[in-house]
């Protein structure tokens, strides 16, 4: 079932005392306004229509008090085609502000993975793949690919994958921009805890060490927006052994509640706390100038996550794992983003990536207290399931949520139109899948069969694996099942079903999809189910979704290269104050130093600062 099923069916069991959030039309009212004098302004964006907007055309101060950085995972070149001129997206904001390149090499690859990707920006250094906020010690920076094995000052590791070499922390772009007082925030359409966010949210050498990662998010940094799914990283084993992730029994959705989080669920849990944000000013729970005297005096004993010194918190987890793709999220599917189109979501359901990002930008901007200068902000914003689309070559899945990534980008651009001191910088950590616009040694596209897909391969698998489960007294065993004709005819006529349902009919020949593609996904399910791979699965190396991916766009003449990434360079963009500066081709890493340039931060100092928070905790908790 889609993944946003969660926030309808499973959020009682989460907060049964809770009611279900609902808003007046006048709530609603005052939700909209704020957001539209925060990010709206078309009539501003017009009215610089004559502009170089490429990078940075109105006047402005010499820096940036405000930064936003997207960074859509594995968007390379050809996804931007194929979003534009072969899906439903129409005429991209993106294209508009292209400005350049990133080259995207980790320390120990040409094809680097999201972790090393995403700590390039956050740290302006290379690392290893699969690390984290951390960087080979040395000089992370010096490579050599020409031996066969990368070099980093001495510190050898294998191929993609963990690297046992020496590493160590590496301050990030968030912790410097707290020490300069500025506010924080990450937003993703992924786990929060997933390899991007946490590359600007923690430091730990192994990118599936999520426990450890939610752990940092919680009590080492003053993040005042974390958006995203990951629900399940941060429950209690205790209360939710069936749904928590965690590998220790701490709670830390209770945690975050008692550093100062509003915690929301849902699109109207979002709505409710950002209003409430906007009419008090973001001034609730601020620290007093004698508060902040008193914690750094005895800062053995204060309680420094109880104050919000650095402004109001919102944790929003709106789904235990990864947001459900944009194809699955609403009855429109793809072509719900026709004609610039946003499809709405209802109060009950996951928001969509403008509606995050519309939310963040509130509370990064809700009223300072009266103590405090407006000193901007930093937010992260990823596109994150790209790249899950790409994993499994599928283009319906990659064409949703690149539209949904242009609109996000949009809204930026005339939130950075409307002021003076405002910068918008996007790119990729790295392109996943290799996809071609065309394939197969022909000069064509079909984007009629392109458009007509109504699900992902993502749905399409748990559609199929959910059915099956419901057939009685059926033990899926490998050997006897598939000797089994009745059961193997029960699940053939429910993937035949749930590939109707996504757009693909096995009786229409134009879709391509014929007896031995069908024989060959029901064998994938009942392994996948046999082998618990339908549990456990993820976006990458899940046998029967990509199977299903393939034979759900095979009609498309999409072609693609790989279910890995690949090393080709990505587009960069930039609009604002100082986007001139990103002009040109550059190295990951440097487009990293250039965005901590830009804000004049200093991220080793902010570390510093930083990286003790594990050991303070408040006096009725218990230590981590």
């Amino acid at each position: 079932p889609s993944q946003t099923r969660w926030c309808r069916e499973s959020r009682a069991h989460l907060r049964p005392s809770r009611r279900e959030p609902t808003m007046s039309r006048g709530v609603r009212a005052v939700f909209a306004l704020a957001l539209f004098a925060l990010a709206g302004v078309h009539a501003t964006t017009q009215a610089r229509a004559g502009e170089d907007t490429r990078a940075g055309g109105s006047e402005s101060s010499s820096k940036p008090k405000r930064l936003i950085f997207f960074l859509s995972d594995g968007m390379g070149p050809a996804h931007l085609t194929l979003a534009r001129d072969a899906g439903a997206c129409g005429a991209l904001t993106l294209d508009e502000h292209l400005v350049g390149a990133s080259r995207t090499r980790s320390t120990n690859s040409l094809v680097t993975d999201s972790a090393a990707g995403a700590t390039a920006y956050a740290t302006g250094y290379r690392t290893y793949n699969h690390v984290v906020g951390e960087v080979p010690v040395g000089d992370p920076n010096d490579v050599d690919f020409t031996s066969g094995s990368a070099s980093a000052s001495g510190a050898t590791g294998p191929g993609p994958g963990p690297v046992t070499g020496p590493v160590r922390p590496a301050g990030t772009i968030v912790e410097g921009a707290q020490l300069a007082g500025m506010r924080t925030g990450v937003v993703t359409t992924t786990r929060v805890t997933h390899a991007t966010p946490a590359s600007f949210s923690s430091h730990v050498a192994d990118r599936n060490d999520e426990t450890e990662i939610a752990l940092e998010q919680v009590y080492t940094l003053d993040l005042n927006v974390i958006l995203g799914g990951g629900a399940a990283q941060f429950m209690s084993k205790d209360a939710f052994p069936e749904r928590s992730a965690r590998n220790d029994t701490r709670d830390l959705m209770a945690d975050a509640k008692h550093r100062g989080y509003a915690i929301a669920f849902n699109a109207g849990d979002l709505n409710e706390a950002v209003v409430e944000i906007v009419r008090s000013g973001g001034i609730k729970g601020e620290e007093t100038d004698q508060e902040r005297g008193d914690a750094s005096e005895n800062s053995s004993t204060a309680a420094p996550f109880a104050k919000r010194q650095f402004g109001p918190r919102v944790l929003g987890l709106f789904a235990d794992s990864h947001l459900a793709y944009e194809i699955d999220a609403h009855e429109d599917s793809l072509a719900g983003f026709a004609n610039g189109a946003t499809p709405s979501r209802g109060d009950a359901e996951a928001p969509s990536l403008v509606a995050m990002l519309d939310a963040a930008l509130a509370v990064l901007d809700a009223k300072f207290a009266e103590h405090e200068n407006d000193e901007g902000f930093f937010l992260l914003v990823e596109a994150g399931r790209i790249d899950h689309g790409a994993h499994a070559n599928d283009a319906g899945a990659v064409i949703g949520e690149m539209c949904a990534y242009d609109r996000a980008f949009k809204r930026a651009v005339e939130y950075v139109a409307a002021r003076n001191d405002a910068l918008v910088v996007a790119t990729s950590d790295h392109d996943t899948g290799g996809v071609s616009v065309g394939c197969c040694d022909a000069y064509e596209v079909d984007v009629a069969k392109l458009n007509a897909l109504k699900k992902s391969a993502e749905f399409v698998a748990n559609d199929i694996v959910t059915e099956m489960l419901k057939l009685d007294g059926v033990v899926f065993d490998r050997s006897a099942t598939a000797a089994n004709a009745t059961v193997e005819n029960a699940v053939r006529a429910i993937a035949i079903a749930s590939l109707a349902a996504a757009g693909r009919d096995v009786s229409d020949a134009s879709d391509s999809v014929g007896d031995a593609d069908v024989s060959a996904i029901v064998a994938a399910a009942i392994e996948a189910i046999a082998a618990g791979d339908s549990v456990t699965h993820t976006y990458e190396g899940y046998e029967l979704q990509n199977k299903i991916g393939e034979v759900m766009n095979r009609a498309n003449k999409v072609g693609w290269t790989s279910r890995a990434h690949t090393g080709v360079d990505v587009p960069l963009f930039a609009f604002g104050v100082g986007a001139e500066a990103f002009r040109g081709s550059h190295d990951n890493f440097r487009v990293g130093q250039m965005m901590i340039d830009a804000l004049g931060v200093d991220p080793v100092e902010g570390y510093k600062v930083f990286r003790d928070r594990l050991s303070i905790v408040d006096a009725d908790e218990t230590p981590p």
